[in-house]
């Protein structure tokens, strides 16, 4: 496991910390994180269709043909991103990504075609979960 932390200027946030993480996904797998390894999510040029998306990308999970998985987060300007919001990525969405994750592990190898991902978008409202895969 290893890991990546960027300090943030005061004015953001991200959408969890090392230590909820913890507590529902180091436990399952090869496991990377990076905060702000990246300031912002964009699409790579090998996803040619992938969702439109209208807000702001704060986590991304990669879960890789050897079965790694990197969860990258994204910086978010804490006045865009209530304490609600926190509690819920945070209860609901971490709970999602460990369903998520555990469902990745339960397919057979041959199952796996490439590099699925988990995009949690925060549209100022709510979450949104996109799930997407691409050949690597």
């Amino acid at each position: 496991m290893s890991s990546y932390y960027r300090n943030l200027n005061r004015h953001e946030t991200y959408v969890t910390t090392k230590k909820q993480l913890k507590k529902y996904i180091s436990q399952l797998t090869n496991v990377d994180f990076s905060f702000g390894l990246t300031r912002y999510f964009e699409w790579g040029s090998r996803r040619s269709h992938h969702p439109k998306l209208k807000g702001t990308v704060v986590a991304v999970v990669s879960f890789y043909r050897d079965k790694s998985l990197n969860l990258s987060f994204f910086p978010i300007v804490s006045n865009l991103y209530p304490e609600a919001a926190y509690e819920e990525f945070n209860y609901n969405i971490l709970q999602a990504i460990q369903t998520w994750v555990c469902q990745q592990l339960e397919k057979p190898d041959t199952a796996m075609v490439g590099v699925e991902q988990l995009v949690v978008e925060w549209d100022g409202n709510k979450h949104l979960l996109h799930s997407v895969t691409f050949l690597h």
